[in-house]
């Protein structure tokens, strides 16, 4: 009785020790790595070197530039849309300084020479000046390029012989292009004028052109890191102006 026994376990001893033997030597599933998803890729033209405003085109200012297919702003000048690019924009003019190694903009380059504040100017924006002073320019320290709030003050009065003075923005983030005939800024970091020109839509310019006709404007300052992408023109109520007569003198007054 005990013979068969230990015949039947080493039987199974044996067979167990097969199979690890065979688990052991038996190849391993090869590991299959995905291949990496391949960027399609384009190319758009930018500044092989600085270019300072006004300057002639040449060859030598271009290059292509690699750029992400389907991530290219429509202003950007792409090989796939204008493989001539490099012919054809040779002996344009820069309509303002661009940096080596920036995309250029369609909008950045002219056929024709034209003056500095047409070329500055964004596409669709127009430029308006406003009589300003020191105390409406931040001392002085309101320069060419930045961003600022136009604030309208004008004298409203609610009924005869009763007047208050208002003060309302009625513009955010609008960008300056100059202060008097200053298009840059200066060493001493301050520039006293009496214009500002700024930069506007059509309907901005009919904002700002109606409010210095009825009271004063003055630009406040913004900081850098708060500076919009474009101006904003804020609500305004409706306004009506009436003659107040007190006896020869004549006085007119706003409502709003």
């Amino acid at each position: 009785m005990l013979r068969p026994l230990i015949l039947i376990i080493a039987l199974g001893s044996g067979g167990a020790a097969a199979w690890i033997a065979a688990q052991e030597t038996a190849p391993q599933p090869a590991v299959v790595e995905s291949a990496p998803t391949a960027t399609v890729t384009t190319a758009v033209l930018v500044a092989a070197r600085g270019v300072p405003r006004g300057q002639r085109m040449n060859p030598e200012d271009f290059r292509w530039q690699t750029w992400p297919a389907g991530d290219v702003p429509s202003e950007f000048i792409e090989r796939g849309a204008q493989p001539d690019a490099l012919d054809k924009f040779t002996g344009y003019f820069a309509n303002r300084a661009i940096s080596a190694g920036e995309p250029i903009a369609s909008w950045s380059l002219a056929a024709q020479q034209s003056g500095f504040l047409a070329g500055s100017l964004m596409p669709g924006m127009r430029a308006v000046a406003i009589n300003v002073n020191a105390q409406s320019t931040a001392g002085g320290f309101i320069l060419p390029h930045d961003r600022v709030d136009v604030l309208h003050t004008m004298k409203a009065a609610r009924e005869p012989g009763s007047s208050e003075v208002r003060s309302r923005t009625i513009l955010r983030g609008v960008r300056v292009l100059a202060i008097d005939q200053t298009t840059e800024d200066t060493e001493s970091g301050t520039v006293l004028g009496k214009t500002a020109t700024l930069e506007l839509t059509d309907p901005q310019v009919e904002a700002v052109t109606a409010a210095e006709a009825t009271g004063t404007l003055s630009l406040s300052l913004r900081p850098f890191n708060e500076n919009p992408d474009q101006a904003s023109m804020m609500d305004m109520e409706p306004t009506k102006t009436i003659r107040v007569r007190r006896g020869t003198s004549v006085e007119d007054a706003v409502i709003n």
